[in-house]
């Protein structure tokens, strides 16, 4: 029976495993989504417009397969005009 993960697609970070099924790994996203925004917000920061991508993958006897992506996009509401200087 097949496993769900989620991973980072820049750093290959592993982010969540063990999801029963695609819909736990939406849910997985969506927490993640809320932890991230709430962190921001809790350190004075704003989102600065962040953009991560996402892999969802299936796991299946030990074989991975991405199977979907994910974009968590902060920041969009924010007026347009150059990203602040680092």
């Amino acid at each position: 029976m097949p496993s769900y993960q989620l991973r980072d697609t820049a750093t290959r970070q592993l982010l969540a495993h063990g999801l029963a099924d695609y819909a736990a790994a939406e849910a997985a996203l969506d927490r993640l989504d809320d932890e991230l925004e709430h962190d921001l917000a809790a350190n004075g920061e704003g989102a600065g417009r962040i953009r991560l991508r996402l892999d969802v993958e299936e796991v299946t006897d030990g074989v991975t397969e991405t199977v979907g992506h994910h974009l968590l996009l902060f920041g969009v509401d924010d007026a347009p005009g150059p990203l602040p200087a680092l």
